[in-house]
């Protein structure tokens, strides 16, 4: 029994499965300021997508990653005969479910951001040996475009005013999501340098790029209520000053991983999780005192 827990535990936190829920977390946030109700349906493609990107980048990944995550390489080679089989069944689902709930438009999207994702391990991940960080600012830019996918899937057209919010959330998740980057990459020092890879922690070092990400969490997380207070025009909820947490949140888990605890980077993969809770959150103490 004690087996089969620790299987699943590892599958959930070295396989994939905890990223993904960031990447439901990104769609579920952009309904919520958006005011659109997001389905189950929706839920389903943005998983079985994120899904098969991280998992066939933990299949190519697998011998480098070996050196700096022992524990995720050795749970990814129990089940690495088996991953191409996963990769095909879950984007056929993935396929089926675009073709039953949604647009044309949708579709496109989707299938596109497939090739994107699976040739980051391949080629884009490779432009770092040239590029200071760009590895960060790639994947930065497939979790922070997926804001607008709400909007593309149900077919919603956008106001200005609700344009203007999906722009400022797409910027305040790129940014998020380049400083979750930074701070992940500190656990893979030794393996991108075996790769020739510029990332942060290699070109400036450890301490440097945790002055560098508690800054940019720090600006980030206050952006919130500051947007809240200085546009009320936009009549944002008022549980998004709840996403000032995130600062907090973030310098503890930052700290952890400083301390050599390696559930901080764990926590910090998790980024986009905590977004809809804490608004959740301010939902739940509003109504409560009002």
């Amino acid at each position: 029994m004690n087996k089969i827990f620790k299987f699943i535990f590892d599958e959930i936190f070295y396989n994939g499965h905890f990223q993904t829920w960031g990447s439901l977390a990104i769609v579920i946030s952009s309904g919520q300021l958006l005011g659109i109700k997001i389905t189950w349906d929706l839920l389903l493609v943005v998983y079985f997508l994120f899904y098969a990107i991280y998992l066939f980048d933990r299949y190519k990944t697998v011998e480098i990653d070996s050196l700096t995550n022992p524990s995720r390489s050795k749970h990814i080679q129990k089940i690495y005969k088996y991953v191409p089989y996963i990769l095909f069944f879950d984007l056929i689902i993935m396929i089926f479910l675009l073709f039953k709930f949604t647009n044309l438009y949708a579709l496109i999207f989707t299938i596109l951001a497939v090739p994107f994702g699976f040739l980051y391990p391949i080629y884009f991940k490779k432009l770092t040996k040239k590029f200071i960080g760009f590895k960060n600012f790639y994947v930065a830019l497939m979790f922070s475009i997926f804001v607008i996918f709400p909007s593309i899937y149900y077919g919603i057209g956008l106001e200005k005013v609700s344009f203007l919010i999906l722009s400022m959330l797409l910027l305040l998740t790129f940014l998020r999501g380049v400083m979750m980057q930074f701070f992940l990459d500190l656990k893979d020092i030794e393996g991108d340098k075996k790769e020739g890879l510029f990332t942060m922690g290699v070109v400036f070092g450890k301490e440097k790029v945790y002055k560098i990400i508690n800054i940019m969490n720090l600006i980030t997380s206050l952006s919130f209520p500051v947007l809240y207070f200085l546009f009320p025009m936009w009549s944002l909820p008022s549980a998004v000053l709840f996403l000032s947490i995130l600062a907090i949140w973030n310098f503890y888990f930052f700290n952890l991983a400083k301390r050599g605890n390696y559930f901080g980077f764990v926590l910090g993969s998790g980024e986009f999780i905590y977004w809809p809770l804490f608004v959740f959150l301010g939902q739940v103490v509003i109504n409560f005192i009002y």
